[in-house]
């Protein structure tokens, strides 16, 4: 679910997220999801463009320091299986905060050094959108999802030489909050270490994530 509050906020969180390289947002109704992020922030976040082989398009937000916000969903002129929809876009029928991706120095290494402890992130492969002005933007990345569905294991992503969103992109919010709730912290703890990341970790029932980003007119909760 999401929760708008609609009040400036005095104080923030500022704090850093290691190798943090954005949070996924994913949406079953992407302009609805960008018009209530615009309502409570007051930022619009700006048009990213499509993903040809995934049938997705994203709105992207900075929250500066090398990280950002992408809101993704299903692009409407695309013809793609349900198969090939990432983050699991063909069964969201809600905003969800999806999963994260994380920037180690070295990528290899980190998928190893989860490898060693049962957490499998997949290869690297080669991952590729149209921006607005159609320049065609390439990176490589890890599968979404595909350690486990709970979206808690981040993948992993390398830039090589395209600029990141988090320094091209001009809408920009404050990152208050940003947690994975798990019933087992200390699992999850030992697997960022791993992995070359640190996110704040909080007990409860069930897996999942939350967000609170700030801007001039309030904050959007999510999660």
């Amino acid at each position: 679910m999401w929760v708008v509050v609609p009040t400036a906020v005095k104080e923030v969180m500022s704090r850093s997220y290691q190798n943090l390289d954005h949070i996924v947002v994913a949406t079953p109704d992407l302009a609805g999801t960008v018009a209530a992020f615009e309502a409570a922030t007051g930022v619009a976040p700006e048009l990213g463009g499509v993903h040809p082989d995934f049938g997705t398009r994203n709105h992207l937000v900075t929250f500066g320091g090398g990280a950002y916000l992408e809101i993704i969903g299903l692009d409407p002129g695309a013809e793609v299986t349900d198969a090939r929809r990432v983050f699991n876009l063909h069964r969201v029928t809600e905003p969800k905060v999806s999963t994260f991706a994380i920037h180690p120095a070295d990528p290899q290494a980190a998928i190893d050094a989860a490898r060693a402890l049962d957490v499998d992130l997949g290869e690297l492969s080669d991952g590729r959108r149209r921006d607005t002005a159609g320049t065609m933007l390439t990176w490589r990345l890890t599968s979404p999802l595909s350690a486990e569905e709970t979206g808690v294991i981040p993948f992993l992503i390398d830039w090589g030489e395209t600029p990141s969103p988090a320094d091209t992109v001009g809408a920009a919010a404050e990152l208050v909050d940003f947690a994975v709730l798990h019933p087992d912290p200390a699992w999850v703890e030992a697997r960022y270490a791993a992995l070359g990341t640190e996110v704040d970790v909080r007990p409860a029932d069930q897996p999942s994530l939350t967000l609170t980003v700030a801007g001039p007119s309030g904050t959007w909760t999510i999660g």
